[in-house]
């Protein structure tokens, strides 16, 4: 009998046009299309429960999972199938297919875990390659009919895809739900009304990231900002950031809950339209916050007890402020009795200033004054 791992892909061959409708044993099932491949037609299928399936001329046998499955809603957060937190850092790339490769070495030396991409002739191969390397594509679909099912009928089955339409309509969206078995996440770019029910998550444009508070409050949705503004000096205020502003903004996003894509654009090296390697300052610095990310623990949220500041927080245990443009000699905390490990992170230094205090009550930790500061503090006992 075949086998495949749980949200794995499963392709099968088949003599032409077709749907074949997979049956667990549950009562779940999947109705999916065929497509062309070169000569012939293939099926693909991922298989979301362990056990065996069937369809017709065929069974196969879904074997326990060796990934995390593909990206789920959580309330106001997103998270893998397996209930793995997942944070992600997102960059955006426009290119054409005979500038892929390069770019593809850039991102698998970066920080960044998802790739917002347009689709084009070398998505497919795209999607492979970002999921040999663990990393999520948000493909830009357009109100279009033929592109929507060609692309959705053939990436289905890859766990690493989200999706994200340039237009309002819902037809697209509900063709998105008819094709796609993987039921991945699907959001509408640069929402001017970011409600409707058929959106498992909000995609906007933000110049000022404070916005965000008020969006995951309003609509109890995961926030992704894939729109902030680029470093760069193009000729327009979106592509012309300061490195420093582009940077707060991520930050500024990040702590407050949201999901904040990075764009860059210099007019001699465009990373977001096409460009080999980032050249911009931007990225290298987001390696800071991605180590902080790899180590936020789960569970954390924004609060409001420092409406100074955007703060996350698991209360009791685990604190992460951001200061952005503020130059605060001290912050003070008030905390449960205890040990904590206190960083002070310079975000655009890239440093870390660490200490262990001791706190019975309250906890004032001494800052340089600057600055682009972040106040780290987890609780050691």
């Amino acid at each position: 009998m075949t086998s495949v791992a749980r949200w794995d892909v499963l392709e099968l061959p088949v003599a032409g046009p077709t749907t074949a409708h997979f049956r667990h044993a549950t009562g779940a099932s999947a109705w999916v299309e065929s497509f062309r491949s070169g000569d012939g037609w293939l099926i693909r299928f991922s298989p979301d429960l362990e056990g065996r399936w069937t369809y017709d001329g065929g069974e196969v046998e879904c074997t326990p999972a060796t990934s995390h499955g593909p990206v789920r809603r959580a309330g106001t957060t997103v998270r893998w199938a397996d209930g793995t937190p997942y944070h992600p850092l997102t960059t955006e790339w426009f290119g054409r297919p005979d500038q892929w490769p390069a770019a593809r070495a850039a991102l698998t030396a970066s920080s960044f875990n998802r790739v917002r991409l347009r689709a084009s002739e070398a998505l497919e191969q795209q999607v492979h390659d970002l999921l040999a390397a663990d990393m999520v594509a948000d493909v830009l679909l357009p109100d279009d009919e033929d592109v929507i099912r060609h692309v959705v009928v053939r990436l289905a089955a890859y766990r690493n895809i989200t999706w994200c339409l340039e237009s309002g309509s819902r037809a697209p969206a509900e063709l998105i739900a008819e094709l796609d078995h993987g039921h991945h996440l699907i959001s509408l770019h640069e929402a001017t009304d970011p409600g409707p029910p058929w959106l498992t998550h909000l995609s906007v444009r933000l110049e000022n990231l404070r916005a965000v508070s008020a969006l995951r409050r309003d609509h109890a949705k995961p926030v992704f900002v894939d729109a902030c503004g680029r470093e760069g000096d193009g000729t327009t205020p979106d592509t012309s950031l300061r490195p420093e502003e582009l940077l707060t903004r991520i930050w500024e996003g990040t702590v407050r809950g949201a999901y904040v894509t990075h764009g860059e654009w210099y007019v001699e090296a465009p990373w977001s339209g096409g460009g080999s390697r980032p050249t911009g300052v931007v990225a290298q610095r987001l390696r800071l916050l991605r180590e902080v990310l790899d180590e936020l623990p789960d569970g954390a949220e924004p609060i409001d007890d420092y409406r100074d500041a955007p703060t996350l927080a698991v209360p009791g245990t685990y604190y992460l402020q951001y200061l952005g443009e503020h130059q605060f000699p001290d912050r003070t905390f008030t905390l449960p009795k205890g040990v904590y490990d206190v960083d002070v992170l310079d975000v655009w230094n890239h440093t870390v200033r660490r200490t262990r205090e001791t706190v019975s009550d309250t906890l004032t930790v001494r800052l340089p004054g600057a600055q682009y500061q972040a106040i780290q503090i987890r609780r050691a006992c």
